[in-house]
């Protein structure tokens, strides 16, 4: 084979794999993996689920998630050491992104408890006072 219908083939592969990377997943079993990096435990149950990851080159996703965690994982979520406490507003959600699903904090904003990172990263974590319900978001554009 000449060099340049290998390049072509490669050029060709290349462009496959990399589109191969992105997609949309609503409520698919594989989201809480996606969003958190490690398997869901047990105790954990996810509610609804959207992850979208661009099949760009660079890294650009958008997640949010409703479970009904354990008391354990809500406080290794929420942790001192890792998270602040914060009052919801609009502006605090509109790190979530423009487009929500309707069963992405559904109710008013006052309705929840609200953890920013320390760290400075985009992602909130707000928590229904009522149930204990937990919706995660981020946005990477």
């Amino acid at each position: 084979m000449t060099t340049k219908p290998l390049l072509v083939w490669l050029v060709v592969l290349l462009v496959l794999v990399l589109n191969g990377c992105g997609g949309t997943w609503v409520d698919d079993s594989h989201n809480f993996e996606r969003v958190f990096g490690f398997n869901k435990p047990a105790d954990v149950h996810v509610i609804h689920s959207y992850y979208w990851k661009s099949s760009h080159w660079s890294t650009e996703y958008r997640y949010l998630i409703a479970l009904r965690p354990s008391s354990k994982f809500t406080s290794g979520l929420t942790s001192p050491e890792l998270m602040t406490a914060a009052i919801p507003d609009a502006t605090a959600i509109d790190a979530c992104g423009d487009k929500r699903p309707q069963w992405f904090v559904p109710k008013p904003f006052m309705s929840y408890e609200m953890w920013v990172s320390r760290r400075g990263a985009a992602y909130r974590v707000f928590r229904d006072k009522a149930d204990g319900t937990l919706f995660v978001c981020d946005e990477r554009l």
